[in-house]
């Protein structure tokens, strides 16, 4: 046999072995069960990450709720405005030729805002991001008188001015001076003055977005 028969032969039993070995098999069970796997891994993974964003959402509004109540507890009335004004009452008493007045001059201060901080009702956005509030309306908080003094007086014995009789013709100044405020508005004024405060105080608390009813 010669040379090129010898490598033709060899060639043929090679063919032969390769003709019969035959191709892998595909473990489809192992193919499932890695897939399986991943997408386990997958939905643990996202649920992981969803639930930690919740949680971190969750943690940062309950901090907002928590400053917000604090700083409304700290100021139970609100002042937002202060009007001080100032008139004369005069008392004049007379019994036949016997007669008595005072002229008194007095100074007073109005004092109007929210009667109470805890009334404001709020709800914050879930990103904790925005906050609308309700403010009461503004109102009355005080009418004090200030200072008083004696401008002038007739004293007489027959018909006598009391302390009393004087404070109450003061007290009925005050009334007439407060009700002439508030027919020009010192309310409303009161309660512009309580919104943009409240508006300002919350976006130094770190919201975005202040919304006020």
């Amino acid at each position: 046999m010669n040379k090129n028969e010898k490598n033709n032969s060899v060639s043929r039993k090679n063919l032969q072995k390769k003709k019969l070995v035959k191709p892998p098999v595909i473990n489809w069970t192992k193919v499932v069960i890695r897939i399986v796997t991943i997408l386990l891994v997958a939905a643990i993974l996202f649920c992981g990450s969803w639930f930690g964003v919740k949680k971190i959402t969750q943690v940062k509004t309950e901090y907002h709720h928590a400053l917000v109540e604090r700083q409304l507890a700290y100021c139970q009335e609100f002042v937002t405005l202060k009007n001080r004004y100032s008139d004369i009452v005069t008392l004049k008493k007379s019994a036949g030729f016997a007669k008595a007045y005072s002229i008194v001059k007095y100074s007073g201060i109005v004092r109007c805002g929210i009667a109470d901080f805890t009334d404001i009702s709020y709800s914050i956005s879930t990103d904790g991001k925005r906050v609308e509030l309700t403010v009461p309306a503004a109102e009355v908080l005080g009418n004090e008188l200030t200072s008083q003094e004696v401008f002038d007086e007739k004293r007489s014995i027959f018909v006598p001015i009391t302390t009393q009789e004087i404070f109450d013709e003061i007290a009925k100044s005050q009334q007439e001076a407060l009700e002439d405020l508030i027919a020009e508005g010192i309310l409303e004024e009161a309660h512009s003055y309580a919104v943009k405060i409240i508006t300002q105080f919350m976006l130094s608390c770190g919201f975005e977005e202040v919304i006020i009813h």
